[in-house]
């Protein structure tokens, strides 16, 4: 799990799944409210245009199977790769928090210590909430940051130490959030894309500090989560200054 190879987490969150969909007991998300999900969290950047590129047409795909009215989280605005979520969700959540500066100190020491690292897309899989695309690490790199991110948050890690360790690194295509329309469907296309012919290499090269915005595409029924970016900071091989990105 810890190095390269195939995570056997990711079979058994599609085998988990699989007959959840068939039964419509899926889990729905909904726009975010205080103190439940879709929080200011850290994510991963480096990923190419090719890689938004493959989650946006998988999506379109997927959509036929889903139905509308989900979280279309593998649209390219959307699209994400969280490191770690550092709070509940907080409306009133601003850039200039006091907390904020202490958040992207850590990031600053965690990437100042961190080389750009690869991982690799090798297929999609299932879970009781959406679909993701599966990340495999070259190496132990990746795991070693999150290690290193979580050490560097001290006290200020405390939201996500309240559960399990993370174990995978992905990236989500869809949120579920209403009925899907063809479960039988979606579980078999998902099925035949659990392992891609032709694996995607992702390259991380930096953090973003981000908060999420709930937005509805106008005239259509679509939605999704998108991340605004407040802070950046690059990984050691790459570093600069870290950039304030607005709001």
């Amino acid at each position: 799990m810890r190095g390269q190879g195939n995570n056997p987490v990711f079979d058994r969150l599609f085998r988990r799944a699989a007959p959840v969909i068939v039964n419509g007991a899926h889990e729905r998300d909904q726009p975010p409210q205080d103190g439940g999900r879709w929080p200011v969290s850290v994510v991963a950047t480096g990923a190419p245009d090719s890689f938004r590129t493959l989650l946006h047409e998988h999506l379109t795909e997927l959509v036929e199977y889903a139905g509308p009215g989900h979280f279309m989280t593998g649209r390219p605005e959307a699209s994400h790769i969280t490191v770690r979520a550092l709070e509940p969700y907080r409306q009133a959540a601003d850039k200039d928090d006091l907390i904020v500066g202490d958040w992207v100190d850590a990031m600053k020491r965690t990437a100042a210590d961190t080389p750009t690292c690869e991982l690799t897309c090798t297929g999609l899989t299932l879970t009781t909430g959406g679909v993701l695309a599966q990340l495999e690490p070259h190496d132990a790199t990746p795991w070693e940051l999150l290690d290193r991110f979580r050490a560097e948050l001290g006290d200020l890690a405390w939201f996500e130490d309240q559960w399990m360790k993370r174990n995978i690194w992905y990236s989500s295509i869809i949120h579920f959030a209403a009925d899907i329309r063809d479960p039988h469907g979606l579980v078999d296309w998902v099925a035949g894309h659990r392992r891609f012919a032709d694996p995607m290499t992702v390259r991380l090269t930096g953090l973003d500090l981000v908060r999420f915005r709930h937005t509805v595409v106008p005239d259509t029924h679509e939605q999704y989560m998108g991340p605004r970016t407040w802070y950046s900071v690059e990984f050691a091989d790459t570093a600069g200054d870290p950039r304030d990105a607005g709001r």
